[in-house]
């Protein structure tokens, strides 16, 4: 039985590479129920991962937002060990936060990002349903979003599900769609290279055919397609059933199934990745070191000279809540450090010469002062 579990979990982690587009979409919620979950209506899941669907519920109209490790299982003492794990209605779960198997959540509930849930006695102590950090702590209040129609968040008109499904339709089959022709391409040409050339002109040449036939036509491809679709991002609250935001998402998907894995990872911790991403908007200063692609909204995004981000952190330039899609800017001083997998929300001000830690969140409207060190999530000062 393990052995299947593992295998299973290898090829559910792997579908979140190959079938990336499906991710965050309408469609995603029935490949779920498909794995045997049971999925409520008009829930919302994007790139969960480390899931055990068989064991997992989630109620209607809630949300799981990207990078959400989401009921993983345990080994102890050799043994795999397997609980339930349920989410109440309209409970939101944020950007990487972590849900552990035999978690039971209520309904109409935040657990904010890079956070985990609450314990019972927890719970039971307060009234207060939204919930941050690790270990969690009650938050006595949060913001509200601008007020908008349920028929634009919660309780979508059947011609606004169809316009959103065909958009995303084409979000999904265009990446694929891009990848398989480029490599036919490649194939194509590369094959000529292998049968005209000797071994050492091949090596030589066989990286030139790469860049020059797969990577830097998909990055080409993802910058064009930006500013034809959404062009310049710009602050603003969206709700989730509007062309804006379908037209974002697909970008991001984009991005995230094109420019990312065929070029931009390979990009990262070298001068070129700042510079490729000045092209879709980023403002980046004199030697930004950069470990990391986890960048959306691009416009939104300025990192001072000679500031570093370290592996899996990014500026992170909105949120979705209550159904809508926040965005704002994130500003990164000079000579700023950002830890390994930490996070920094939008409206964010970092002044000079800021130390973030790893695995640490810099919640939104934070404006934090020149020379100074924080850790923790949320951050304090050190």
């Amino acid at each position: 039985f393990y052995v299947k579990k593992w295998l299973a979990d290898q090829l559910l982690s792997l579908s979140l590479t190959v079938l990336h587009p499906i991710y965050a979409s309408v469609y995603v919620s029935w490949f779920f129920r498909l794995l045997g979950a049971k999925v409520g209506k008009n829930t919302e899941i994007s790139t969960a991962s480390n899931v055990t669907h068989k064991l997992f519920s989630i109620g209607d109209e809630a949300f799981i937002a990207d990078a959400v490790t989401l009921g993983e299982s345990d080994i102890r003492n050799q043994e795999l060990i397997l609980a339930e794990t349920s989410i109440g209605n309209k409970t939101f779960i944020g950007n990487s936060a972590l849900v552990p198997q035999g978690c039971e959540l209520g309904s109409n509930m935040l657990v904010g990002v890079l956070s985990i849930p609450p314990t019972p006695q927890q719970e039971a102590s307060v009234t207060t349903k939204d919930w941050l950090g690790s270990p969690a702590m009650a938050l006595p209040r949060r913001q509200v979003g601008d007020s908008f129609a349920p028929s634009l968040t919660y309780a979508p008109p059947l011609w606004r599900k169809l316009a959103r499904g065909g958009i995303e339709f084409i979000r999904i089959v265009l990446p694929q769609t891009l990848i398989l022709c480029l490599s036919v391409l490649f194939i194509a040409y590369a094959h000529d290279l292998l049968t005209a050339y000797s071994i050492g002109i091949i090596t030589l040449l066989f990286p030139f055919y790469y860049l020059g036939i797969v990577a830097i036509p998909a990055f080409i491809i993802t910058v064009v397609l930006k500013w034809l679709v959404v062009g310049k991002y710009k602050e603003e609250q969206l709700p989730m059933w509007t062309g804006k935001v379908w037209r974002s998402e697909g970008v991001t998907t984009l991005y995230e199934a094109l420019a990312v894995p065929f070029l931009l990872n390979e990009m990262t911790g070298t001068p070129w990745l700042p510079l490729l991403l000045k092209l879709l908007g980023v403002k980046t200063g004199k030697r930004v070191w950069m470990n990391t692609a986890d960048v959306t909204e691009y416009d939104m995004v300025k990192i001072g000279d000679y500031s570093e981000l370290n592996f899996d952190s990014g500026p992170q330039t909105h949120l979705f809540e209550d159904r809508i899609m926040k965005i704002g800017h994130v500003l990164i001083g000079n000579e700023c450090t950002i830890g390994t997998r930490s996070i920094v929300l939008y409206d964010t001000n970092l002044g000079d010469n800021t130390t973030i830690g790893s695995l640490s969140l810099v919640m939104k409207g934070e404006t934090l002062p020149p020379g100074t060190s924080w850790a923790g999530s949320p951050v304090v000062r050190k």
